[in-house]
């Protein structure tokens, strides 16, 4: 089994933390990944990361039988020490007594784990509620000729709105990195998300989660996407795995171009620091 270790990156704020200031560039923030178990949980809740990003799958508990439950792990593991319900209880005590809050963006690998997920969910996106929550998918097929299996789009987004004060984290599964080094969005990629945002009528904060590498070179089609849903206040998270293929100069021009108000950025170090972009207290746009 893989393990995991902290990793900061660097990532956007919510209005929710409180800070004006942030929402003006949006590469504060720093997030843990993969908080799939008790011991992670308890390092990221100590540690001074500020959103806690985590995959949650249909399996077990160490140790316990019964029905299958919305567990924190990520395929093809179904066994974990901690469920779902326990992962969003242990975040929200911890919000409780600390000013600072930490958010949470919970990633669905099958629209049966987020259909199961639905009265855990509930308690944590009502509006008294503050702390960040963010609900995540990949629901369409994306490049390059992905073979993933996204999760049912129509349901995930239905199911999503019962949920309104949550961020709609909605993307497309892509086949990038070790040997495939080009690749891009299409516009018919874009087009398909588009169509499902307004045959669905979204009305909730949307971000569109697109792998760097890819989202380089496809400048022109996130505009436009960007620009269709400017009302949803919609958003890109820039993702990248360690090792991908990168075009550094494109990535930092397409940033810059949609805005750092309109960027998340969710990239590893090296490729943070490559981009040279403007220091946190820089208030203007671009």
């Amino acid at each position: 089994m893989k393990m995991f270790s902290i990793i900061l990156l660097v990532v956007t704020a919510s209005l929710a933390f409180g800070e004006e200031e942030v929402m003006k560039n949006l590469t504060t923030v720093t997030w843990a990944h993969a908080v799939n178990n008790k011991t992670y949980l308890e390092a990221a809740l100590a540690s001074e990361v500020s959103m806690l990003e985590a995959d949650i799958v249909l399996g077990h508990l160490n140790g316990k039988d019964g029905p299958p439950l919305p567990i924190m792990a990520h395929p093809p593991a179904t066994t974990s020490d901690l469920s779902l319900a326990d992962f969003l209880t242990g975040v929200a005590q911890y919000n409780n007594v600390n000013a600072k809050q930490k958010g949470v963006k919970l990633d669905f690998k099958s629209i049966e784990a987020f259909e199961k997920s639905q009265e855990i969910i509930a308690p944590f996106s009502k509006p008294e509620v503050t702390f960040p929550l963010w609900l995540n998918a990949d629901i369409l097929p994306g490049p390059i000729k992905a073979t993933t299996k996204p999760v049912d789009p129509a349901k995930f987004i239905q199911l999503a709105a019962k949920h309104p004060r949550a961020v709609l984290s909605i993307g497309w599964t892509t086949n990038y990195g070790g040997n495939i080094t080009e690749g891009e969005y299409s516009r018919d990629q874009i087009g398909a998300m588009l169509r499902l945002v307004n045959e669905h009528h979204v009305n909730q904060t949307v971000s569109f989660p697109v792998r760097a590498g890819l989202a380089s070179n496809s400048q022109p089609v996130l505009l436009d996407l960007l620009r269709e849903t400017s009302s949803l206040n919609s958003s890109m998270t820039v993702w990248s795995s360690e090792g991908d293929n990168v075009e550094v100069d494109r990535l930092r021009a397409l940033i810059l171009t949609v805005g750092l108000e309109r960027t998340y950025l969710d990239v590893p170090h090296e490729l943070a620091a490559k981009l040279h972009l403007p220091p946190p207290n820089t208030n203007a746009k671009h």
